[in-house]
């Protein structure tokens, strides 16, 4: 099996899938024409084939009855994505969109692009201090 993901700043410093879909996409299209990999291909290898890859098929990976309500919205109707008719294209190819919902166990952690279970300026604050002593430590 084949799939994508990303874990954090060791697999991808921006911390999201959409980057690699597009990348990946290309990478197949260099190879094998503009055939090689449509949009939706693409998608799939960051969601049921990612979900196959970790043996997690039956419970995560596509939008079905009884899995985990682990879901993420876009919005494309903003200046960046306008004339671009196909969503998926839109989110594989186009501009990188903040996540505009968030749902992880059908429980909402990101709402109109804001994290509602934890102080994002706080975390921010944390992360920027810890980098910081990482920095000091490796230089």
């Amino acid at each position: 099996p084949v799939g994508l993901g990303v874990d954090g700043p060791a697999s991808n410093e921006a911390g999201e899938l959409a980057g690699e879909l597009g990348q990946a996409l290309l990478a197949a299209r260099i190879k094998g024409g503009p055939q090689a990999l449509t949009a939706r291909e693409a998608l799939a290898l960051g969601t049921i084939h990612g979900a196959r890859c970790l043996g997690r098929a039956d419970e995560v990976g596509s939008l079905e009855p009884g899995k985990l309500a682990d879901i993420a919205l876009w919005r494309l109707d903003d200046l960046d994505h306008a004339g671009i008719t196909d969503p998926v294209a839109a989110l594989v190819l186009g501009p990188r969109p903040q996540v505009d919902t968030l749902l992880v166990g059908g429980r909402t952690v990101v709402e109109r692009g804001r994290l509602t279970t934890a102080d994002e300026e706080a975390i921010a604050r944390e992360l920027d201090r810890a980098s910081r002593r990482m920095q000091e430590v490796v230089v």
